[in-house]
Formats: structure tokens, sequence, C-alpha cells
């Protein structure tokens, strides 16, 4: 959903016995597949056909779990957020003896890693990057607004169209208000997560906040603008591709990470410093982010 979509193939593969039929329904027929790459073990198609082009995700084994939650959040999510896609009265999802899948509208339009490649490749500073932060933020700030947490914000989860900035992949996504059971799967890496929600990091589940949120949404543009985490691990003499996860988090709850430079667009630095380096009990919420952001000029 948020790759190039590679040359059209007639799916042949023997694990879409369930959903395949739904997902024709909505599409019409001839209806054609084309495999994208999925992640953490979840398998992505793209379809097209006469009526509609869709997005098909498959979760088999272990990872059904993962597909299944996300069908349960969008159900809910339905009508409430903007940022979340529009779905059909039914035959949208489903769940197989070993599997589980969903089909959404495909959305059309680039990343917000896509859109900051000319910042990340060299150093230009360009309207269009700096709107796509600013959808995302609102968008971002739409979900906290109806007490939810999209909880796995990165940019190449953040689609930018005329309608504005679409997240996708909500299989992470929580709400207090909602009894929705909880999952102890991975979100945002540790990389994107705030130190207090690593401080947590012992106790599972680990629900983000939408000040957690708003640190990781603040982090996210700070990689798509330089291609780099934020933290600066040189500074701690560490490789972190050596260490897990849990590992890695540990590190940093103890010894902390002073923020990498962003020397190319000192501007836009300044905005997410002040964001990243702010305590979680005064941080700027998501819209505030995006006000910072409309005060810069490119």
């Amino acid at each position: 959903m948020t790759q190039p979509v590679p040359r059209p193939a007639l799916v042949d593969n023997s694990r879409l016995v369930h959903g395949r039929a739904e997902a024709e329904a909505l599409v019409g027929n001839p209806a054609r597949w084309e495999p994208l790459t999925g992640g953490s073990g979840v398998e992505i198609w793209r379809i097209a056909g006469p009526q509609d082009v869709r997005m098909f995700k498959l979760g088999v084994g272990a990872c059904s779990a993962r597909v299944a939650r996300e069908a349960a959040v969008r159900a809910l999510l339905e009508g409430l957020v903007p940022a979340s896609s529009r779905l059909p009265a039914q035959g949208w999802h489903g769940r197989g003896e070993d599997s589980a899948w969903l089909t959404v509208p495909w959305l059309n339009g680039p990343t917000m890693w896509q859109v900051f490649a000319p910042v990340r490749r060299r150093g230009e500073r360009t309207d269009d990057a700096l709107a796509a932060a600013v959808l995302t933020c609102i968008s971002v700030a739409a979900v906290h607004q109806a007490n939810w947490v999209h909880g796995n914000i990165q940019p190449h989860h953040i689609i930018l169209g005329p309608g504005g900035a679409r997240l996708v992949d909500w299989a992470s996504a929580w709400s207090p208000a909602e009894n929705l059971p909880p999952m102890d799967m991975a979100g945002s890496p540790v990389h994107l997560s705030s130190s207090e929600m690593l401080a947590r990091s012992n106790r599972r589940p680990v629900y983000p906040t939408a000040a957690d949120e708003v640190w990781t949404l603040a982090a996210s543009i700070w990689w798509a603008a330089s291609g780099r985490w934020p933290r600066d691990y040189r500074a701690l003499a560490i490789d972190p591709s050596v260490f897990t996860e849990t590992e890695l988090a540990k590190v940093l709850v103890r010894y902390g990470a002073p923020l990498a430079p962003l020397a190319h667009w000192p501007e836009l630095e300044a905005v997410l410093r002040y964001v990243l380096e702010a305590p979680a009990e005064s941080r700027p919420t998501a819209l505030d982010l995006a006000q910072h952001l409309c005060a810069l000029r490119v």
C-alpha cells in the first residue's frame, strides 16, 4: 500500500482461499492481484478490477491476530476518524481456520517518506515536504481528539493525497474508551519511541499515550528529513543494530541520548527539537506542532 506497484500478475496463491471471493466481489471481475511487500509476517496485495481498486492484507498463523485486530480497530473508527479508510457494510474482512484478512480502499499518493526524498538526498527545503508534515500532524491530532492513539506512526505509514494525510496500519491502535483486547505487539520502533514509553516497556502490553505519539510524530518527521534516527547513537559510542529492541530500550532509559543535528534545515530542527526535548506533561500537542510548522517558510 505504501510501496511502488510491481508488474501485474494474476494471483494463484493457495493461501487466498479465504477472502478472495469477497475481495473480488468488491472490485469486480476480472480482478488483477499484484503482490506487495508486507511486514511482520503479513502479506499485502493490490487488487484492481472494473469497479474498484483495493488493498488486501493477509495474516497467517501467529500473524492472523494482528490482521484481525486491525479489522476490529477499523470497524470502531469508521466515521469517527477522517484519516482511516471508508469501509463497505460487509464483506471487507474475515477469518479462516488459521488466517485473517481485510480489504480496504487503495490510497493513491506518495508516502511522507517519499515526499521528503529531496530533503534527505539534496538538502532541499520544499513546500511539499512542509505541507506533508503539517497535514500529517492535523490527521494525528484528529485521531487524538477522538480519544484514540494510532500506535505506529512512521513516515511509511502516511499517504498524502487530495484529501490530506491518511494513516495506514492500524493494528496497534487503541482507545481507553473501547473494550478492545490488548495485544503485546510491535508498534513504533524503539528509535521513534519517547523516553517515557521506553521506561514503561518492562510492563506489557505497552500503551502509547497521545504525548508519546507526538514525540513519535516529531521523530518521524526528523527521520524523513534526515534519513537518520533522531537520537545520536554515536554520542553514546554504540551501534544500535547490535542490540535487540528490548536491550536498546534499557540503554536509552539508563543513559539517554542527545538529538542528532539536522543541519540542512535548522528551522525545522528547532521546531522538532522543541517537541522532542519537552517533558511529557508539557509536550505540545499534534495540533500545536502543526501550527509551529505552518509558521516556517521554505
